[in-house]
């Protein structure tokens, strides 16, 4: 199949400056404004010309592609719908205007690759904010099909996508039934209590241990070393154990405190902020990471119940307004320490606990049908930007 040069491939964008372009407001679109997993533009809003931001110059179209170029392992790329024609995107964005002989939703697709995104993130600079630039996007190649072969191309993979979102969705409408189970039952402790006591989280755990963060220097992977349980490994199902890394047993002995019992809740406490899980016993013998607040929790209080409480989006507001910021946001040890926890009557937790394993059973089932759906995804994506997803058509 024939590659090109994007560059040769798109049209020119207008820049401007919305300060002098219009007479009130414009809606702008920012880096912040990409929901990097489902690709979509959710974060637009509306700002007064006066207070255009610097980075405020581009004038885009519906089926422009944007793709940010800080960051580019994060792939925050995302199509430009048509109720957002006419906005102004960030100059943090490389805007692709399809020209006539590639098609806007192929060209989508295509900038979600592995092969781009690779091809991207060997050619940023810059340790600490790594970025790519529009020329470097535009000199990338990318496979060229008729448009009419692109269309179906972009078809297959867009009827994919859709299952994927009513999944995720599905998931997050049965976390949403989680939380409404508990406010039905105990309310919001926080704004509207229904006289079950409250108790700082410091006062639930085991007598002798304490909460603390992990292994700070971890060092290179050592495939025969000790498990290193990383924030992004936590998800509400349990420790994602598909990607672990190991450490040297020397390195993880210097913190045999944060070494997981298996009587823990797992919080994040940097990056995936406020991510929990509750550990199992395949995690025993594993360490956290410095990014990880391991809470050792007594046994008179069910960790699936207080697990599901953190959760909770009052919960999840109060680490927000807890944060502190060094060289980036930070949960630390006294704000987890002093967190209030709700305590209802023990028949009532149980009753939760139940309710809500039974929707996080859902949960899971679900999850499981995104993975699918997900590796299905990739392998036709592979195959289609590869010339080889009609293979069995040829042959024919």
């Amino acid at each position: 199949m024939t590659r090109r040069a994007l560059k040769d491939l798109v049209k020119p964008v207008q820049t401007l400056d919305p300060k002098s372009a219009f007479a009130d407001e414009f809606t702008y679109i920012d880096i912040a404004s990409v929901d990097q997993k489902t690709k979509r533009v959710t974060g637009a809003r509306p700002v007064p010309r006066e207070e255009a931001p610097s980075r405020a110059r581009q004038l885009v179209h519906a089926g422009d592609i944007l793709v940010s170029t800080v960051r580019p392992n994060l792939n925050a790329v995302a199509p430009v719908p048509i109720e957002l024609n006419g906005a102004i995107a960030s100059t943090g964005f490389c805007v692709l205007r399809p020209g006539p002989d590639l098609d806007s939703d192929y060209l989508k697709h295509w900038v979600m690759t592995s092969e781009f995104v690779h091809s991207m993130v060997s050619q940023a600079t810059g340790q600490s904010y790594p970025a790519v630039s529009d020329r470097i996007v535009k000199q990338s190649t990318l496979p060229v099909p008729s448009v009419e072969r692109q269309r179906r191309i972009a078809s297959v993979l867009d009827q994919v996508d859709v299952l994927r979102a009513k999944r995720r969705q599905a998931i997050a409408l049965l976390e949403d039934l989680i939380q409404s189970i508990f406010l039905d039952m105990f309310g919001d402790p926080f704004n509207n209590p229904n006289g079950f006591p409250l108790r700082a989280l410091d006062t639930l755990i085991t007598h002798g241990d304490r909460i603390n963060y992990g292994v700070v220097q971890p060092g290179t992977h050592n495939d025969d070393g000790v498990t290193l349980i990383r924030a992004g490994d936590l998800h509400p199902d349990g420790i994602d154990r598909s990607s672990l890394m190991k450490i040297s047993p020397d390195i993880e002995a210097r913190y045999s405190r944060s070494r997981i019992k298996g009587n823990e809740i797992l919080v994040g406490c940097v990056g995936a902020i406020g991510a929990v899980t509750v550990v199992d016993t395949e995690d025993i013998g594993s360490n956290v990471a410095r990014a990880v607040a391991r809470i050792p929790i007594t046994s008179d209080v069910d960790r699936e119940f207080l697990a599901a409480y953190l959760r909770m989006d009052f919960v999840q507001q109060y680490f927000e307004r807890e944060l502190r910021t060094v060289a980036q946001p930070t949960l630390n040890i006294k704000q987890l320490k002093e967190a209030p926890v709700v305590l209802p009557p023990e028949n009532l937790r149980a009753e939760f606990v139940n309710r809500a394993r039974a929707a996080a059973q859902q949960r899971q089932t679900h999850r499981a049908h995104l993975v699918s759906l997900n590796e299905l995804f990739t392998s036709l994506q592979q195959r289609a930007f590869s010339g080889t997803l009609w293979d069995h058509e040829a042959a024919a």
